[in-house]
Protein backbone atom coordinates (compact mmCIF):
# COMPACT_ATOMS: atom_id res chain seq x y z
CA UNK A 1 0.00 0.00 0.00
CA UNK A 2 1.17 3.42 -0.78
CA UNK A 3 2.00 5.59 1.70
CA UNK A 4 1.30 8.65 -0.21
CA UNK A 5 -2.08 10.80 -0.34
CA UNK A 6 -4.17 10.66 -2.72
CA UNK A 7 -3.63 14.43 -3.49
CA UNK A 8 -0.34 14.24 -3.38
CA UNK A 9 0.42 15.94 -6.88
CA UNK A 10 -0.65 19.58 -5.29
CA UNK A 11 1.76 21.31 -2.67
CA UNK A 12 -0.66 23.16 -0.90
CA UNK A 13 -2.67 20.38 0.88
CA UNK A 14 0.42 19.58 1.63
CA UNK A 15 1.72 22.38 3.47
CA UNK A 16 0.25 22.40 6.56
CA UNK A 17 1.53 18.66 6.87
CA UNK A 18 4.99 20.18 5.80
CA UNK A 19 4.53 22.66 8.48
CA UNK A 20 3.30 20.30 11.90
CA UNK A 21 6.36 17.42 10.64
CA UNK A 22 9.07 20.89 10.85
CA UNK A 23 7.30 21.77 14.18
CA UNK A 24 7.01 18.49 15.71
CA UNK A 25 10.65 17.60 14.88
CA UNK A 26 11.94 20.40 15.51
CA UNK A 27 13.68 20.86 12.37
CA UNK A 28 14.84 24.54 12.58
CA UNK A 29 17.43 23.52 15.50
CA UNK A 30 18.25 20.29 14.11
CA UNK A 31 19.24 22.41 10.99
CA UNK A 32 21.77 24.69 13.39
CA UNK A 33 22.86 21.88 15.23
CA UNK A 34 24.17 20.21 12.10
CA UNK A 35 25.14 23.67 10.94
CA UNK A 36 22.41 23.52 7.83
CA UNK A 37 22.19 27.11 7.04
CA UNK A 38 22.42 30.19 5.13
CA UNK A 39 24.65 33.68 5.24
CA UNK A 40 22.22 35.95 3.58
CA UNK A 41 19.14 35.52 1.46
CA UNK A 42 16.02 33.54 1.50
CA UNK A 43 16.13 31.58 4.17
CA UNK A 44 16.98 27.79 4.64
CA UNK A 45 13.79 26.83 5.94
CA UNK A 46 12.31 28.12 2.49
CA UNK A 47 14.62 26.84 0.48
CA UNK A 48 14.69 23.52 2.27
CA UNK A 49 10.35 23.59 1.99
CA UNK A 50 10.82 24.27 -1.64
CA UNK A 51 13.28 21.38 -2.46
CA UNK A 52 11.06 19.01 0.20
CA UNK A 53 7.85 19.64 -1.79
CA UNK A 54 8.63 19.50 -5.38
CA UNK A 55 8.51 16.47 -5.74
CA UNK A 56 4.71 16.22 -4.45
CA UNK A 57 3.71 19.46 -6.92
CA UNK A 58 3.41 16.93 -9.76
CA UNK A 59 5.39 19.94 -11.93
CA UNK A 60 9.85 19.66 -13.25
CA UNK A 61 11.85 21.90 -11.47
CA UNK A 62 11.52 24.86 -14.21
CA UNK A 63 7.93 24.48 -14.00
CA UNK A 64 8.08 24.83 -10.48
CA UNK A 65 10.18 28.13 -10.66
CA UNK A 66 7.66 29.82 -13.09
CA UNK A 67 4.47 28.57 -11.83
CA UNK A 68 2.46 32.07 -10.83
CA UNK A 69 1.32 30.38 -7.27
CA UNK A 70 4.66 28.92 -6.33
CA UNK A 71 5.53 29.50 -2.84
CA UNK A 72 8.88 29.73 -3.30
CA UNK A 73 10.33 33.26 -4.52
CA UNK A 74 14.03 32.54 -4.74
CA UNK A 75 15.80 31.59 -8.41
CA UNK A 76 17.01 28.62 -10.04
CA UNK A 77 20.74 29.03 -8.05
CA UNK A 78 19.46 29.52 -5.06
CA UNK A 79 18.01 25.92 -5.02
CA UNK A 80 21.35 24.32 -6.55
CA UNK A 81 23.86 26.67 -3.99
CA UNK A 82 21.65 25.14 -1.14
CA UNK A 83 22.33 21.31 -2.38
CA UNK A 84 25.81 21.81 -3.02
CA UNK A 85 26.53 23.94 0.13
CA UNK A 86 29.44 21.79 1.83
CA UNK A 87 29.74 22.71 5.41
CA UNK A 88 26.20 21.06 6.53
CA UNK A 89 26.15 18.03 8.71
CA UNK A 90 23.05 15.69 6.69
CA UNK A 91 24.28 12.36 7.77
CA UNK A 92 23.84 13.89 11.55
CA UNK A 93 20.63 15.33 10.37
CA UNK A 94 19.29 11.96 9.42
CA UNK A 95 20.63 10.60 12.92
CA UNK A 96 19.39 13.07 14.94
CA UNK A 97 15.69 13.72 12.98
CA UNK A 98 15.31 9.58 13.05
CA UNK A 99 15.89 8.88 16.17
CA UNK A 100 13.53 11.37 17.74
CA UNK A 101 10.87 10.12 14.80
CA UNK A 102 11.39 6.76 16.52
CA UNK A 103 11.65 8.01 20.28
CA UNK A 104 8.57 10.39 20.09
CA UNK A 105 6.30 8.47 17.39
CA UNK A 106 6.56 5.65 17.36
CA UNK A 107 7.60 3.65 20.28
CA UNK A 108 4.11 4.62 21.84
CA UNK A 109 2.64 2.39 19.14
CA UNK A 110 5.31 -0.77 19.49
CA UNK A 111 7.51 -2.22 22.02
CA UNK A 112 10.78 -1.57 21.48
CA UNK A 113 11.59 -5.67 21.22
CA UNK A 114 9.76 -5.36 17.82
CA UNK A 115 12.53 -3.38 16.27
CA UNK A 116 15.43 -4.71 14.24
CA UNK A 117 18.00 -3.06 12.47
CA UNK A 118 17.64 -3.39 8.58
CA UNK A 119 20.75 -3.29 6.04
CA UNK A 120 20.90 -3.66 2.14
CA UNK A 121 22.11 -1.63 -0.56
CA UNK A 122 20.01 -0.35 -3.80
CA UNK A 123 21.45 0.64 -7.12
CA UNK A 124 21.91 4.90 -7.79
CA UNK A 125 21.73 4.58 -11.66
CA UNK A 126 22.75 7.93 -13.35
CA UNK A 127 22.84 6.35 -16.92
CA UNK A 128 23.18 9.46 -19.04
CA UNK A 129 25.96 10.56 -16.47
CA UNK A 130 29.39 10.92 -17.72
CA UNK A 131 30.86 13.69 -15.28
CA UNK A 132 29.31 12.89 -12.13
CA UNK A 133 31.96 12.81 -9.53
CA UNK A 134 32.50 9.65 -7.85
CA UNK A 135 30.58 7.82 -10.97
CA UNK A 136 31.04 4.80 -10.98
CA UNK A 137 30.79 1.39 -13.18
CA UNK A 138 28.51 -1.27 -10.79
CA UNK A 139 27.20 -4.89 -10.81
CA UNK A 140 23.55 -4.40 -10.49
CA UNK A 141 23.05 -8.28 -9.37
CA UNK A 142 18.83 -7.73 -9.17
CA UNK A 143 18.51 -7.17 -13.18
CA UNK A 144 22.19 -9.24 -14.07
CA UNK A 145 23.61 -6.12 -15.53
CA UNK A 146 26.33 -3.72 -15.41
CA UNK A 147 24.83 -0.07 -14.41
CA UNK A 148 26.18 3.31 -14.54
CA UNK A 149 26.20 5.37 -10.73
CA UNK A 150 26.61 4.33 -7.49
CA UNK A 151 25.16 1.90 -4.79
CA UNK A 152 23.45 2.95 -2.27
CA UNK A 153 23.82 1.69 0.99
CA UNK A 154 21.21 2.22 3.47
CA UNK A 155 20.79 1.22 7.67
CA UNK A 156 17.08 1.23 8.54
CA UNK A 157 14.89 0.73 11.80
CA UNK A 158 11.82 -1.12 11.27
CA UNK A 159 8.59 -2.94 13.39
CA UNK A 160 7.57 -4.58 11.09
CA UNK A 161 5.35 -1.86 10.11
CA UNK A 162 7.13 1.26 9.50
CA UNK A 163 10.26 1.56 7.90
CA UNK A 164 12.76 4.69 9.01
CA UNK A 165 16.00 5.22 7.67
CA UNK A 166 18.65 6.14 9.69
CA UNK A 167 22.14 6.55 7.44
CA UNK A 168 23.00 5.98 4.02
CA UNK A 169 26.15 5.62 1.91
CA UNK A 170 26.35 6.51 -1.92
CA UNK A 171 29.42 3.88 -3.06
CA UNK A 172 31.12 4.37 -5.39
CA UNK A 173 33.79 1.61 -6.83
CA UNK A 174 36.46 0.60 -5.02
CA UNK A 175 38.60 -1.15 -8.14
CA UNK A 176 39.60 1.99 -9.91
CA UNK A 177 39.13 0.56 -13.10
CA UNK A 178 35.40 0.63 -12.44
CA UNK A 179 35.36 4.64 -11.91
CA UNK A 180 34.87 6.64 -14.36
CA UNK A 181 34.55 10.19 -13.16
CA UNK A 182 36.95 10.62 -10.11
CA UNK A 183 36.58 12.58 -7.14
CA UNK A 184 37.67 15.27 -6.16
CA UNK A 185 41.39 15.28 -5.00
CA UNK A 186 41.96 18.79 -4.15
CA UNK A 187 39.98 18.84 -0.88
CA UNK A 188 41.85 18.84 2.01
CA UNK A 189 41.99 15.16 3.42
CA UNK A 190 40.78 16.12 7.33
CA UNK A 191 37.26 17.52 6.05
CA UNK A 192 34.23 15.86 6.11
CA UNK A 193 33.59 16.10 2.33
CA UNK A 194 37.01 14.38 1.74
CA UNK A 195 36.08 11.79 4.51
CA UNK A 196 33.01 10.99 2.74
CA UNK A 197 34.72 10.75 -0.51
CA UNK A 198 37.30 8.54 1.25
CA UNK A 199 34.33 6.54 3.01
CA UNK A 200 32.68 5.52 -0.85
CA UNK A 201 35.43 4.16 -2.09
CA UNK A 202 35.49 1.35 0.96
CA UNK A 203 34.12 -2.41 0.67
CA UNK A 204 30.42 -2.34 1.72
CA UNK A 205 30.71 -4.30 4.77
CA UNK A 206 33.13 -1.74 5.98
CA UNK A 207 31.01 1.06 5.78
CA UNK A 208 27.98 -0.85 7.20
CA UNK A 209 29.89 -1.64 10.31
CA UNK A 210 31.19 2.42 10.57
CA UNK A 211 27.09 3.31 10.12
CA UNK A 212 26.09 1.02 12.61
CA UNK A 213 28.33 2.07 15.05
CA UNK A 214 26.69 5.55 14.73
CA UNK A 215 23.39 4.40 14.39
CA UNK A 216 24.03 2.53 18.01
CA UNK A 217 25.40 5.67 19.80
CA UNK A 218 21.54 6.97 19.22
CA UNK A 219 19.16 3.57 19.25
CA UNK A 220 21.35 1.59 21.44
CA UNK A 221 18.79 -0.44 23.04
CA UNK A 222 18.04 -2.26 19.01
CA UNK A 223 19.80 -5.91 19.47
CA UNK A 224 18.83 -7.43 16.11
CA UNK A 225 19.90 -6.96 12.76
CA UNK A 226 18.76 -8.32 9.62
CA UNK A 227 20.74 -8.63 6.44
CA UNK A 228 20.74 -10.44 3.18
CA UNK A 229 22.58 -13.20 1.11
CA UNK A 230 24.88 -10.28 -0.04
CA UNK A 231 25.86 -9.53 3.47
CA UNK A 232 25.30 -12.86 5.04
CA UNK A 233 29.14 -13.63 5.53
CA UNK A 234 30.71 -15.31 8.86
CA UNK A 235 33.35 -12.51 8.99
CA UNK A 236 30.44 -9.93 8.93
CA UNK A 237 28.22 -11.67 11.36
CA UNK A 238 31.15 -12.11 13.90
CA UNK A 239 31.65 -8.20 13.78
CA UNK A 240 27.87 -7.67 13.99
CA UNK A 241 27.64 -10.03 17.35
CA UNK A 242 30.97 -8.01 19.09
CA UNK A 243 28.42 -5.07 18.87
CA UNK A 244 25.99 -7.13 21.14
CA UNK A 245 23.52 -7.55 18.14
CA UNK A 246 22.20 -11.16 17.03
CA UNK A 247 21.83 -11.11 13.53
CA UNK A 248 18.96 -12.84 11.30
CA UNK A 249 19.68 -13.24 7.58
CA UNK A 250 19.95 -15.32 4.38
CA UNK A 251 22.69 -17.58 3.71
CA UNK A 252 23.99 -17.69 0.16
CA UNK A 253 24.16 -21.33 -1.43
CA UNK A 254 27.31 -21.22 -2.38
CA UNK A 255 30.15 -23.88 -1.86
CA UNK A 256 33.18 -21.71 -0.76
CA UNK A 257 31.62 -20.69 2.76
CA UNK A 258 31.96 -23.29 5.49
CA UNK A 259 30.33 -23.86 8.76
CA UNK A 260 31.49 -26.25 11.72
CA UNK A 261 28.53 -28.92 12.06
CA UNK A 262 29.23 -32.59 13.66
CA UNK A 263 32.71 -31.33 14.04
CA UNK A 264 33.24 -31.36 10.51
CA UNK A 265 33.69 -28.03 7.80
CA UNK A 266 30.62 -28.14 5.87
CA UNK A 267 29.56 -25.64 2.89
CA UNK A 268 25.88 -25.38 2.90
CA UNK A 269 24.79 -27.42 -0.14
CA UNK A 270 27.03 -30.65 2.31
CA UNK A 271 24.73 -29.39 5.01
CA UNK A 272 21.70 -29.54 3.46
CA UNK A 273 22.24 -33.33 3.39
CA UNK A 274 23.55 -33.62 6.75
CA UNK A 275 20.63 -32.31 8.48
CA UNK A 276 17.48 -34.73 9.38
CA UNK A 277 14.60 -33.83 7.29
CA UNK A 278 10.73 -33.25 7.72
CA UNK A 279 8.65 -35.06 5.48
CA UNK A 280 5.74 -32.48 5.75
CA UNK A 281 5.63 -28.35 5.78
CA UNK A 282 7.85 -25.72 4.92
CA UNK A 283 10.32 -25.88 7.26
CA UNK A 284 12.53 -28.91 6.12
CA UNK A 285 14.94 -28.57 8.97
CA UNK A 286 17.44 -26.88 10.84
CA UNK A 287 20.86 -27.42 12.81
CA UNK A 288 22.88 -25.36 15.45
CA UNK A 289 26.33 -24.91 13.46
CA UNK A 290 29.81 -22.95 14.68
CA UNK A 291 30.98 -20.01 12.67
CA UNK A 292 33.87 -19.44 14.44
CA UNK A 293 36.65 -22.20 13.38
CA UNK A 294 39.32 -20.51 15.76
CA UNK A 295 39.03 -19.11 19.34
CA UNK A 296 35.50 -19.04 21.17
CA UNK A 297 32.83 -20.67 19.17
CA UNK A 298 29.86 -18.33 17.08
CA UNK A 299 27.03 -20.55 17.15
CA UNK A 300 24.03 -19.77 15.04
CA UNK A 301 20.96 -21.63 13.92
CA UNK A 302 20.33 -22.53 10.43
CA UNK A 303 16.62 -23.08 9.60
CA UNK A 304 15.86 -24.98 5.60
CA UNK A 305 12.94 -23.75 4.19
CA UNK A 306 11.29 -25.14 0.72
CA UNK A 307 11.08 -22.09 -1.42
CA UNK A 308 7.33 -20.46 -2.26
CA UNK A 309 8.29 -20.37 -6.30
CA UNK A 310 9.84 -23.65 -6.56
CA UNK A 311 9.03 -26.62 -4.09
CA UNK A 312 12.07 -28.74 -5.45
CA UNK A 313 14.10 -25.86 -4.17
CA UNK A 314 15.72 -24.21 -0.62
CA UNK A 315 16.65 -21.45 1.11
CA UNK A 316 18.67 -20.86 4.21
CA UNK A 317 17.95 -18.52 7.47
CA UNK A 318 20.52 -18.01 10.15
CA UNK A 319 20.10 -16.71 13.58
CA UNK A 320 22.77 -15.86 16.34
CA UNK A 321 19.59 -16.29 18.96
CA UNK A 322 19.30 -19.66 19.51
CA UNK A 323 16.61 -18.51 21.97
CA UNK A 324 14.13 -18.05 18.57
CA UNK A 325 12.22 -20.65 17.46
CA UNK A 326 12.90 -21.72 13.49
CA UNK A 327 9.34 -20.10 13.30
CA UNK A 328 10.31 -16.70 14.70
CA UNK A 329 13.22 -16.81 12.58
CA UNK A 330 11.39 -17.21 9.34
CA UNK A 331 8.53 -14.23 10.82
CA UNK A 332 11.57 -12.01 11.70
CA UNK A 333 13.48 -11.94 8.80
CA UNK A 334 9.94 -11.54 7.14
CA UNK A 335 10.49 -8.19 8.03
CA UNK A 336 13.35 -7.20 5.88
CA UNK A 337 11.32 -6.58 3.08
CA UNK A 338 10.03 -3.31 4.47
CA UNK A 339 13.96 -1.65 2.96
CA UNK A 340 12.49 -3.17 -0.50
CA UNK A 341 9.31 -0.94 -0.22
CA UNK A 342 11.10 1.86 0.86
CA UNK A 343 13.23 1.58 -2.14
CA UNK A 344 10.59 1.49 -4.59
CA UNK A 345 9.13 4.59 -3.17
CA UNK A 346 12.03 6.69 -2.89
CA UNK A 347 12.85 5.47 -6.72
CA UNK A 348 9.25 5.36 -8.14
CA UNK A 349 7.32 8.84 -6.32
CA UNK A 350 9.89 10.63 -4.33
CA UNK A 351 11.93 11.11 -7.30
CA UNK A 352 15.53 9.50 -6.11
CA UNK A 353 18.09 10.80 -8.64
CA UNK A 354 15.94 11.89 -11.46
CA UNK A 355 14.88 15.53 -10.03
CA UNK A 356 18.28 17.36 -10.41
CA UNK A 357 21.15 17.15 -12.93
CA UNK A 358 23.76 17.47 -10.41
CA UNK A 359 27.32 16.87 -10.83
CA UNK A 360 28.78 17.21 -7.27
CA UNK A 361 28.75 14.19 -4.85
CA UNK A 362 27.79 17.15 -1.98
CA UNK A 363 24.47 17.61 -3.80
CA UNK A 364 23.76 13.97 -4.18
CA UNK A 365 24.49 13.44 -0.84
CA UNK A 366 21.98 16.24 0.25
CA UNK A 367 19.60 15.80 -2.16
CA UNK A 368 19.24 11.84 -1.57
CA UNK A 369 19.15 13.19 2.50
CA UNK A 370 15.69 15.37 1.82
CA UNK A 371 14.80 12.65 -0.44
CA UNK A 372 14.50 10.37 2.86
CA UNK A 373 13.26 12.92 5.28
CA UNK A 374 10.43 12.78 2.61
CA UNK A 375 10.16 9.48 3.01
CA UNK A 376 9.90 9.80 6.87
CA UNK A 377 7.54 11.96 7.28
CA UNK A 378 4.81 10.12 4.56
CA UNK A 379 5.78 7.22 7.16
CA UNK A 380 4.84 8.72 10.39
CA UNK A 381 1.94 10.36 8.71
CA UNK A 382 0.59 6.93 7.20
CA UNK A 383 1.36 5.13 10.39
CA UNK A 384 -0.63 7.76 12.94
CA UNK A 385 -4.02 7.69 10.16
CA UNK A 386 -3.58 3.59 9.59
CA UNK A 387 -3.20 2.31 13.23
CA UNK A 388 -5.98 1.38 15.38
CA UNK A 389 -3.75 1.90 18.26
CA UNK A 390 -3.92 5.91 17.77
CA UNK A 391 -6.82 6.45 18.59
CA UNK A 392 -6.35 8.52 21.19
CA UNK A 393 -6.75 7.83 25.02
CA UNK A 394 -9.68 5.33 24.58
CA UNK A 395 -7.03 2.78 23.39
CA UNK A 396 -4.88 2.94 26.26
CA UNK A 397 -7.57 2.66 28.53
CA UNK A 398 -8.75 -0.34 27.34
CA UNK A 399 -5.01 -1.22 27.17
CA UNK A 400 -4.14 -0.85 30.62
CA UNK A 401 -7.06 -3.32 31.65
CA UNK A 402 -6.20 -5.92 29.28
CA UNK A 403 -3.37 -8.06 29.24
CA UNK A 404 -2.16 -10.37 26.21
CA UNK A 405 -2.92 -13.92 27.10
CA UNK A 406 0.21 -15.67 26.77
CA UNK A 407 0.74 -18.64 25.11
CA UNK A 408 0.60 -21.17 27.98
CA UNK A 409 -2.99 -19.89 28.94
CA UNK A 410 -4.27 -20.14 25.43
CA UNK A 411 -3.32 -23.53 25.00
CA UNK A 412 -4.61 -24.23 28.26
CA UNK A 413 -8.39 -22.79 27.33
CA UNK A 414 -8.28 -24.16 24.13
CA UNK A 415 -7.28 -27.58 24.96
CA UNK A 416 -9.97 -27.29 28.09
CA UNK A 417 -12.61 -26.64 25.48
CA UNK A 418 -11.62 -29.21 23.05
CA UNK A 419 -11.87 -32.02 26.09
CA UNK A 420 -15.47 -30.37 27.17
CA UNK A 421 -16.60 -30.54 23.42
CA UNK A 422 -16.13 -33.97 23.00
CA UNK A 423 -17.63 -34.91 26.40
CA UNK A 424 -20.58 -32.72 25.85
CA UNK A 425 -21.11 -33.15 22.30
CA UNK A 426 -19.78 -36.90 21.08
CA UNK A 427 -20.79 -38.23 24.66
CA UNK A 428 -17.44 -39.85 25.34
CA UNK A 429 -16.15 -41.16 27.84
CA UNK A 430 -12.98 -40.30 29.98
CA UNK A 431 -10.84 -42.94 28.93
CA UNK A 432 -11.80 -42.13 25.22
CA UNK A 433 -11.45 -38.63 25.45
CA UNK A 434 -7.61 -39.05 27.34
CA UNK A 435 -7.11 -41.40 23.82
CA UNK A 436 -8.07 -38.60 21.52
CA UNK A 437 -6.13 -36.23 22.89
CA UNK A 438 -3.07 -38.18 23.24
CA UNK A 439 -3.55 -38.38 19.28
CA UNK A 440 -4.33 -34.97 18.76
CA UNK A 441 -1.45 -33.95 21.24
CA UNK A 442 1.36 -35.88 18.90
CA UNK A 443 0.11 -34.58 15.35
CA UNK A 444 0.97 -31.38 16.85
CA UNK A 445 4.50 -29.28 15.24
CA UNK A 446 7.57 -30.40 17.27
CA UNK A 447 8.05 -27.17 19.28
CA UNK A 448 4.23 -26.79 20.28
CA UNK A 449 4.38 -30.22 21.37
CA UNK A 450 6.68 -29.81 23.73
CA UNK A 451 5.15 -26.60 24.80
CA UNK A 452 1.91 -28.79 25.94
CA UNK A 453 3.12 -31.70 27.01
CA UNK A 454 5.11 -28.43 29.58
CA UNK A 455 2.50 -27.39 30.44
CA UNK A 456 0.87 -31.04 31.39
CA UNK A 457 3.44 -31.66 33.62
CA UNK A 458 3.52 -28.37 35.33
CA UNK A 459 -0.73 -29.20 35.91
Amino acid sequence: MSILPENYENERPLLPMFSSFMKEFKLNQLFRKCNIGKEKGIPVKDVFQAIFLLAFTGKSFSSFLHARNSVFQGKKDTIYRFLQKTSGNWRKFLFLLSSQVVTDALLPLTHLKRYTWVVDDSPYERPRSSQVEGLSRFYDHSSGRFSRGFRMLTLGLTDGATFIPFAFSLLSSHCQKNQLCPMDSSLDKRSKRAKLRKESQEKAPEVLLQLLDEALKYCPLVSTILFDSWFSFPALIKQCTTRGLSVVGMLKNTPKIYYSFGGKALSLPSLYHRIQKRSQGNIIGSGVVNLNFSGEPLLARIVLVRSEKQKNQWLALLSTDLSLSEEEIITLYGKRWDIEVFFKMVKSFLKLAREFQVRSYDALVTHTSIVFIRYIMLAVVSRRTQDPRTFGELFYAYYDEIQDITLMEALTLLLELFKSTLKNVLVLSEEKVKELLFYFVNSLPAWLREKVILMNCES
